[in-house]
């Protein structure tokens, strides 16, 4: 799959991103004015792997909320910890993008995150200018699992779908590639452990299989044992 792309899209947070939890964070501040609380198993499973967002939150609980409304005020708050720094990379994905970068493929991000959230922390770890493209969710009508951030990424990559390699943590992303009919490798995280991935074409332990993998592939001098 690697020799066969010109391209590798990674999804951002949760794969690139110790992000995840800010999201659960902000949401559940905005939540808590309204005397509701996000349970941390749920938020895992139905927001962060399958998608189903503040709409899905509100349902499952009948509570009578606006999730557009919702979504506004959480926004502020994660991006203030996007912007000054409390979000960072893993230390085993920058390591993977470094591998990734010596292969001379081109790299983008499509993430269900705004463009201008990833950029800022991209640009906090100094590794901006490693990527021709970041898309967000400010920019596609849908988010995953539906392929419009994959289908865009490709447009301004001006690649096809049998050039691209998409690399994700989630369901939603998994579903997403494979509506873009790209081929996906998912790696798991410690939150992620169990869920059906079925639909990948490759699945992947953790991070530092990844970058073990990498390094005897591309015979790059091993680095030392963190997440």
């Amino acid at each position: 799959m690697l020799a066969g792309s010109r391209a590798l899209i990674f999804d951002f947070d949760g794969l690139l991103a110790d992000s995840e939890r800010f999201h659960y964070e902000s949401y559940n501040q905005v939540f808590a004015r309204y005397g509701h609380r996000l349970d941390p198993q749920e938020y895992w499973k139905h927001w962060t792997s399958l998608g189903q967002g503040v709409q899905g939150e509100i349902e499952r609980h009948g509570l009578k909320l606006d999730p557009a409304e919702i979504r506004r005020a959480k926004m502020p708050i994660f991006s203030r910890y996007c912007e000054d720094g409390t979000v960072r990379l893993w230390s085993d994905a920058k390591r993977m993008l470094e591998i990734f970068r010596q292969t001379g493929k081109r790299l983008a991000i499509a993430s269900g995150t705004p463009a201008s959230d990833v950029l800022a922390v991209l640009r906090n770890e100094g590794v901006e200018r490693w990527f021709a493209a970041v898309v967000g969710s400010d920019t596609v009508q849908r988010v995953k699992p539906a392929p419009d951030v994959f289908l865009q990424t490709m447009s301004k990559l001006g690649v096809t779908p049998g050039e691209s390699l998409v690399l994700e943590d989630a369901e939603k992303g998994m579903f997403a590639a494979v509506a873009a009919s790209v081929p996906v490798i998912v790696i798991l995280t410690p939150q992620t452990q169990g869920f059906d991935f079925s639909r990948a074409d490759l699945l992947i332990e953790s991070h530092r299989e990844m970058v073990e993998l990498l390094e005897k592939l591309t015979s790059a001098p091993p680095s030392g044992p963190e997440r």
